[in-house]
């Protein structure tokens, strides 16, 4: 019985040390720059073990990131149900305030920014469609409650107005964490982005703005020979 438990706490080891060490080589170097026999020998671990817990280094790669994905997504939603509590429903900022205290808490370590940031920064770079089936797979549904929540809380905007400037909040937010050096650098250090309650408290009131401000009017002039832009419609 103690060589079954001694074996199982082993596998149990070897598999985080997998992890932990995908994890950091992943975030250095990308997808593509990292091998197997890379992964292995900084876990210390046999390489024939990704294979057998992941599948391989793609499925080490999704189980690395829904990892990190999953208490950011867990505390959205327990930020979002929490103010959704009262009668009328919650305020805008406190929808944002939601979305966006968590997002920015995962990227702070000492330089303001995160294994996750940096992994995110580097796959987009490498290979998007890979970014995209693993933001696919973990965020869409916690992403459509909130898009759900702010159309609530904007009667004045379509559902196509909303997701637009809700693609407009995630780039901040994106760009926030994995640029934070440039506007330190700009401010000399007067604005630091690793101080992710300041960050939290800038951005809810810029981004309020923004999704309060009337629907676009879509009056832009095409390129010559290009596709006429649609006007929005008057109504919802």
């Amino acid at each position: 019985m103690k060589n079954i438990v001694k074996a199982k706490a082993g596998a149990n080891g070897s598999r985080e040390k997998l992890l932990v060490s995908a994890g950091q080589l992943f975030a250095e170097r990308g997808f593509a720059g990292v091998s197997v026999r890379d992964i292995a020998n900084a876990a210390g671990v046999n390489s024939a073990l990704v294979g057998y817990y992941f599948g391989g280094k793609q499925g080490l790669l999704s189980e690395v990131y829904t990892r990190h994905c999953t208490p950011l997504i867990q505390e959205r939603a327990r930020l979002l149900e929490e103010c959704s509590k009262g009668k009328k429903g919650p305020a805008l900022e406190q929808i944002l305030e939601a979305y966006i205290r968590p997002s920015l808490a995962v990227t702070i370590d000492g330089h303001g920014r995160s294994i996750f940031t940096r992994l995110r920064t580097i796959l987009s770079g490498e290979n998007s469609s890979l970014l995209e089936q693993l933001i696919a797979t973990n965020f869409d549904q916690s992403i459509l409650a909130f898009v759900d929540a702010l159309c609530k809380c904007l009667p004045h905007l379509s559902r196509e107005d909303v997701l637009w400037r809700f693609h407009f909040l995630v780039s901040a937010i994106y760009y926030t964490g994995a640029g934070p050096h440039r506007i330190f650098e700009l401010s000399h250090g007067a604005c630091d982005p690793s101080d992710a309650l300041a960050s939290t408290e800038e951005m809810i009131p810029f981004l309020a703005a923004g999704f309060r401000a009337p629907r676009a009017a879509r009056s832009i002039q095409p390129a010559p020979g290009g596709p006429k832009p649609k006007r929005a419609s008057k109504g919802k």
